[in-house]
């Protein structure tokens, strides 16, 4: 039988599924009420057998990458990343919400549904039963736009300089703290879960950031 040492600080009631919060007594008794279902649940070593497997088979409700890639691949790819940052969420939205929309398209216009996807996120239900989140997605989104919008005109400007200048007006910060949320989510759910691969949207995103960082600094040192 576990010890009250190794188990976990919150449990999935196995009779309606809704992840209890323990305490120390309820940990050390091995036992507790569910708040959902009031039913009494006995953690008995098939109990907690059937939790972690259930938490072993889930899967991550948004984007789960290092906050470290999103800023580099930010940077490296001119902002291009951010837009298949917020293309990948919405697909996650909806293959999970099975939703009539897509994904591609609102992530190429990025401007005009970050808004309603930062929304999404911080009034998911399913998340905030793990983790209350404590962004501001209207604050946050609207600060995406502005620093966005920023970039395209300093980019604008016809010199080098100012391309790469562009490149490092950090927009990404504002979508930093999303990731981080949406990490502690997904590491609650999953202790054993690994961060999202690095797929061909990744891959495309480094190589096109590689190639015009390439041909900046050719045309900066020329």
């Amino acid at each position: 039988m576990r010890t009250q040492e190794i188990l976990p600080e919150s449990v999935l009631c196995p009779n309606c599924g809704v992840e209890v919060e323990l305490d120390e007594i309820e940990r050390r008794e091995r036992k507790f009420i569910c708040p959902q279902c009031e039913k009494s649940i006995e953690m008995t070593d098939e109990v907690m057998t059937d939790h972690d497997q259930k938490i072993q088979s889930r899967k991550p409700l948004f984007l789960y990458i290092p906050p470290a890639r999103l800023i580099l691949l930010s940077i490296t790819s001119m902002s291009l990343y951010e837009a298949y940052w917020i293309y990948k969420n919405w697909q996650y939205i909806k293959e999970r919400d099975n939703l009539n929309i897509s994904p591609f398209w609102r992530g190429v216009f990025g401007i005009f549904f970050c808004h309603s996807l930062l929304r999404r996120i911080h009034e998911d239900q399913e998340s905030r039963s793990i983790q209350i989140p404590t962004f501001s997605p209207g604050t946050l989104a609207t600060g995406w736009v502005i620093l966005l919008i920023i970039a395209n005109l300093v980019s604008r400007a016809p010199s080098i300089e100012a391309s790469i200048i562009a490149a490092f007006i950090p927009s990404f910060l504002c979508l930093v703290p999303v990731q981080n949320y949406i990490n502690v989510v997904s590491e609650k759910m999953n202790p054993a879960q690994k961060f999202y691969g690095w797929s061909s949207g990744h891959i495309v995103c480094l190589v096109f950031g590689i190639i015009v960082w390439a041909l900046l600094l050719i045309g900066l040192s020329a």
